[in-house]
């Protein structure tokens, strides 16, 4: 089984309820999970598509790359626990709202050949980053550029809509 990078948008008024009733929280995090998986084409499943992210199992090495840029927040793990529940791998962990536009305000300024500067794959394999083994193989830093491009994207969204996120591991 490998650890995956999951975040969910949530809106300042669910927010404020998931603060409230985690386990809600929870709940919605698992049906737009299945609405995604049964019916991708469907108004729920766009709405999945919409609200859930995953980083697959490029989340640590994001992780390590982002904290060397000097990432002001952690737009991979998270700033403030959320639950102690374990969701997968761990408790939820929140991003408020402003917490979102700051790391989006970074990551917009920050292309990924300048994330990558000076970094090559066997360098993340001497990291000793999640998953082990891999890292070091041609084409692993072209697989990260998708994952930071879609992370980039999905902060932009929700910083314009004004939501909060819930990440975790699973």
């Amino acid at each position: 089984m490998s650890m995956i990078g999951n975040y969910l948008r949530i809106t300042p008024l669910e927010l404020d309820r998931a603060r409230k009733d985690p386990d809600w929280a929870m709940e919605y995090a698992e049906d737009l999970e299945d609405a995604e998986i049964d019916e991708p084409e469907s108004p729920d499943g766009q709405l999945a598509a919409d609200r859930l992210h995953r980083t697959d199992r490029a989340w640590d090495a994001l992780r390590y790359l982002l904290e060397r840029a000097g990432c002001p927040v952690n737009v991979v793990h998270g700033e403030e626990e959320f639950t102690e529940e374990d969701w997968g791998y761990g408790p939820a962990f929140l991003l408020t709202p402003d917490q979102v536009a700051t790391g989006s305000a970074f990551l917009s300024t920050l292309p990924f050949e300048a994330l990558i500067q000076s970094v090559t794959g066997p360098d993340l394999a001497a990291a000793d980053l999640y998953p082990q083994g891999g890292w070091d193989d041609p084409g692993s830093l072209d697989h990260l550029r998708r994952y930071y491009e879609d992370l980039v994207g999905y902060f932009a969204e929700a910083t314009r809509t004004g939501d909060a996120m819930v990440l975790w591991l699973s």
